[in-house]
């Protein structure tokens, strides 16, 4: 989607920043407050054991209506969150179809010329949301497996960013900007605006990825002491045949085809391949 803004070498970084610290400051004080409102857990489950922050709202204000409001714009805001999710996965299947890294490329990689959305990989991504939603009626613990795995997957992308990232750094295979050349196509890659220069951005980076590292060990664990078929984490089980039909996929097929990034330079739209990094 940073292809869409405008500067996004510095608008994005602010603007993950500035949501992550009004996201951050504002969830931690609706905890604080939920939870000093909460009660008793048992009791506030025993009222409503699928959605317990209904009984949660009800108990801290004592009003029906007002709980009825609030669990209201929790809906809101899982509407907003999913509209991003669609939005923000759509544009990826898009760049992926783009590099010819995906099947049916030839189709995903489309754009409407009169939204400039890929309306193509909306559908796909909504068609995808929506099969794996119907596993919940069949089997509630396919499900969890299934949803669980969304953790793996994104630290799993965010360690391979990251270590490569600090793999450059130690190298030195990043080199200063230089106002002739805005940018590369070729394994030397340039800082951008938004760094941490020096030792700072490899302590930053080394402690990026030994957090992953402990994160991702520790999503694959199940959430009970006692294991059973019901409450065991299967993610594990689909991250690994995520991984296993990637490989797959890239040995009989993508690699004949898929070559790396493709960049466009103005009006050029000759494909251009980028380093692996």
């Amino acid at each position: 989607m940073s292809e869409e803004v405008r500067n996004p070498a510095v608008t994005v970084p602010w603007s993950l920043m500035i949501g992550l610290c009004i996201n951050g400051t504002l969830g931690f004080a609706m905890l604080v407050a939920t939870l000093y409102c909460m009660g008793d857990i048992d009791m506030r489950l025993g009222e409503n054991p699928i959605y317990p922050f209904m009984a949660i709202f009800n108990k801290g204000l004592g009003s029906t209506a007002g709980a009825a409001v609030l669990s209201a714009l929790v809906v809101v805001l899982g509407f907003s969150a999913t509209t991003g999710f669609i939005s923000s996965t759509s544009r990826v299947y898009w760049a992926f179809a783009r590099d010819r890294g995906l099947p049916g490329w030839h189709v995903l990689k489309r754009i409407s010329p009169r939204t400039s959305i890929p309306v193509y990989c909306v559908i796909v991504t909504v068609a995808v949301a929506i099969i794996l939603s119907l596993v919940n009626i069949g089997s509630a613990t396919a499900f969890n497996g299934v949803i669980s795995i969304s953790i793996a997957g994104l630290f799993g992308s965010y360690l391979i960013a990251a270590s490569l990232l600090l793999h450059q750094r130690l190298t030195g295979g990043i080199r200063q900007p230089n106002s002739e050349e805005p940018f590369t196509t070729d394994k030397n890659l340039t800082w951008g605006p938004w760094r941490l220069p020096g030792w700072v951005g490899i302590a930053n980076n080394a402690f990026t990825c030994v957090y992953i590292i402990y994160v991702l060990f520790f999503s694959f664990w199940p959430s009970y002491s006692q294991v059973t078929p019901q409450n065991m984490n299967w993610s594990v089980l689909v991250f690994g045949t995520a991984i296993l039909f990637s490989i797959v996929y890239y040995i009989v097929w993508a690699r004949k085809m898929y070559s790396g990034p493709v960049i466009e330079t103005g009006n050029d739209t000759t494909p251009v391949t980028r380093s692996k990094y």
